[in-house]
């Protein structure tokens, strides 16, 4: 809404993949928190955060690492390298 007070709708088709799979991811950990889902869903998986730049997903992880008890996050090379060595690498299966 603008100052006075004209209202422009949008639609979520006018983001790029890369903002729709952002705006998700979002609003799925939000989910996670405000429902405190957290206490009774204690594993957390992340994939394809390739959207997201290494600062950024190292914060992410770092984050919801105090929420679940278990966190997977599937990282190409270049992302973990952003990662404390604290977190346990799993490099080869």
């Amino acid at each position: 809404t603008t100052e006075n007070g004209a209202a422009y709708e949008d639609t979520i088709e006018h983001l790029s993949e890369s903002e729709r799979e952002v705006t998700g991811l979002i609003f799925a950990l939000a989910g996670y928190l405000v429902h405190d889902l957290h206490e009774t869903v204690p594993f957390m998986l992340l994939d394809s955060l390739e959207a997201i730049d290494s600062d950024r997903i190292a914060d992410l992880v770092e984050y919801f690492a105090d929420y679940a008890d278990f966190l997977v996050v599937a990282l190409l090379p270049e992302d973990a390298q952003a990662l404390d060595e604290e977190f346990t690498r799993v490099t080869s299966i």
